[in-house]
C-alpha cells in the first residue's frame, strides 16, 4: 500500500523539478539579517529616513521642520550613515541655513564610501557643499571643495558648467579675479543650457573689478541680450556671495545700450551703501563720480498719435533737471519716471463728425522706477516735481485729436 502511494509522488517530483535557489537573493537576505542582528538601529533608522523623505516631498515649512526632526533622530541612531545627513543638508539648503547645510553635506561626503555612489552623485553633493560653505563665509574651504567637485563633474559629465560658475563666484569673493575669470570662461566652455546668462553677469563683474571695462561691457551686453528683463538679477535663485553684488551687476547691466545712467547711478549707490567695507566700494564710487557728470536726461521715450522730436524734449528737460533732481535729494538710491502728456486741439464733443480716438489727459505723472518708496513719499515727490515739469517747453501738437506722451527718468543729484 505504501509502495503504491509512493509511485505518484515520485512521478510528480520529476514532472515539477524543485525551484532553483537564488543565491544572490539568499546572500542578501542573510546580509540583511546579519546587519539587523549587529545593528538593531538600522530598521528604525530606515523608517525615520523614509518618513523624512515623504515629509520633504510636501515642500512646506512645517513638513520640512518635521523632516528635520526625524533626521535628527536618525543621525543619533547611526551617526556614521550618510543618507540622513544628505537629506537634512538638502532641507537646510532650501531654508538657506548655510552653516548647517555645510556641516551636513561635509558629513555626508565623509561617510559615503567611494564605491557606494556614482561620480555624478558625488559631484552634485560636493557642489552643494561648496555653495553652502561659500554662503557660510568659509570661502577658502568652498574654493577647495568646488575645485574637487569640478574634477568629479568632469568625470561624470554632468553639472560641470554650473560647478565652474560657483567656483568663479567664490573666487570673485576671494578677490582672485584672474582665477575667477578663468573659472567662468570654463563654465561657458561647458555649453550647458541655462547657465550662460548668469555666468556672463559674473564675468562682467569680475572684468570690471579687474579694471577691464571694455571686456566688462561686452559681457554685460551679452548677458542682457540673454536676459532682457534682468530677472536673474531682480529675482535671483540664490543670494549673492558678496553684499550688494546683484546691485553691482545691475549697475553694469544698465550701463550698456540702451544705457540708462539714472539706473546705473542708483544701483552703484545702493551697492556702496550695502557694502561699506567691500574692497570694491572704491570701484563703485568711481562709477558714481563718472555718471554724476552726465547731462540728464540722456534719453527720452515717446508714444502716442502725434509726432515729437525727442531731442527737443531732451534739451527742454535739461533746463529744469536740477530742480527735478533736487526733489529726490534725500533719496539717493531712488529713480522716478516723469511722463508728460501733450494734446492737440480737440473736435467738440457735440460734433457728429468727431472721430472716436483714444486721448490721454494732458498733464504730468510720476511713477516709481527704482527704490523703496511709500505712497506718501511718492505723493510728496510728485507734488515737488509737477510745478517744474509743467515749465518744460514741450513741442506743441498741431494735428487735431492727437497726442503724445514723452517720458524720462530723474535721479537724485
Amino acid at each position: 500500500m505504501l509502495g503504491a502511494l509512493a509511485t505518484p509522488a515520485a512521478a510528480q517530483s520529476k514532472r515539477y523539478p524543485p525551484r532553483q535557489v537564488d543565491k544572490d537573493a539568499e546572500a542578501a537576505a542573510k546580509s540583511d539579517l546579519w546587519n539587523a542582528a549587529i545593528t538593531p538601529e538600522r530598521h528604525p533608522y530606515q523608517d525615520l529616513v523614509h518618513a523624512a523623505k515623504e515629509a520633504l516631498n510636501q515642500r512646506t515649512f512645517d513638513h520640512t521642520t518635521e523632516a528635520i526632526g526625524k533626521l535628527d533622530e536618525a543621525v543619533q541612531l547611526l551617526p556614521r550613515e550618510p543618507e540622513a545627513y544628505r537629506l537634512r543638508g538638502d532641507a537646510y539648503y532650501e531654508r538657506r541655513e548655510w552653516a548647517k547645510c555645510a556641516a551636513d553635506f561635509a558629513a555626508a561626503v565623509t561617510y559615503t564610501q567611494r564605491d557606494d555612489e556614482p561620480a555624478h552623485v558625488m559631484a552634485a553633493l560636493r557642489r552643494k557643499l561648496g555653495v553652502c560653505q561659500g554662503h557660510a563665509g568659509k570661502l577658502a574651504e568652498a574654493e577647495q571643495t568646488l575645485t574637487e567637485a569640478v574634477t568629479s563633474a568632469a568625470v561624470s559629465g554632468g553639472g560641470v558648467g554650473e560647478t565652474w560658475m560657483h567656483l568663479g563666484e567664490v573666487r570673485i569673493a576671494l578677490g582672485k579675479l584672474d582665477e575667477a575669470i578663468a573659472a567662468l570662461r570654463s563654465s561657458l566652455d561647458a555649453n550647458e543650457p541655462g547657465a550662460p546668462a548668469m555666468t556672463r553677469f559674473l564675468l562682467a563683474e569680475a572684468y570690471d573689478r579687474a579694471r577691464r571695462p571694455a571686456d566688462a561691457a561686452i559681457e554685460a551686453a551679452t548677458a542682457v541680450g540673454l536676459d532682457k528683463s534682468l530677472s536673474l538679477l531682480f529675482n535671483p535663485a540664490m543670494p549673492a556671495l558678496g553684499n550688494g553684488d546683484y546691485d553691482y551687476m545691475l549697475g553694469l547691466a544698465f550701463a550698456v545700450e540702451p544705457a540708462r545712467p539714472e539706473f546705473t547711478l542708483a544701483y552703484f549707490r545702493r551697492y556702496a551703501r550695502s557694502a561699506p567695507d567691500s574692497p570694491w566700494r572704491k570701484r563703485a564710487e568711481e562709477h558714481i563720480r563718472e555718471i554724476k557728470a552726465t547731462a540728464f536726461p540722456e534719453q527720452v521715450a515717446h508714444v502716442g498719435t502725434a509726432p515729437v522730436d525727442p531731442a527737443v524734449v531732451r534739451v527742454a528737460a535739461r533746463r529744469v533737471m536740477p530742480q527735478l533732481r533736487a526733489c529726490l535729494g534725500k533719496l539717493p538710491t531712488t529713480v522716478v519716471e516723469v511722463e508728460i502728456v501733450k494734446d492737440g486741439p480737440r473736435t467738440p464733443a457735440d460734433d457728429r463728425s468727431r472721430p472716436h480716438v483714444f486721448m490721454k489727459p494732458e498733464g504730468v505723472i510720476v511713477h516709481r522706477a527704482v527704490g523703496e518708496l511709500s505712497d506718501d513719499q511718492l505723493v510728496a515727490i510728485e507734488a515737488c516735481i509737477k510745478p517744474f515739469a509743467t515749465r518744460i517747453a514741450m513741442p506743441a501738437v498741431k494735428d487735431r485729436d492727437t497726442y503724445y506722451q514723452a517720458s524720462f527718468y530723474v535721479v537724485a543729484p
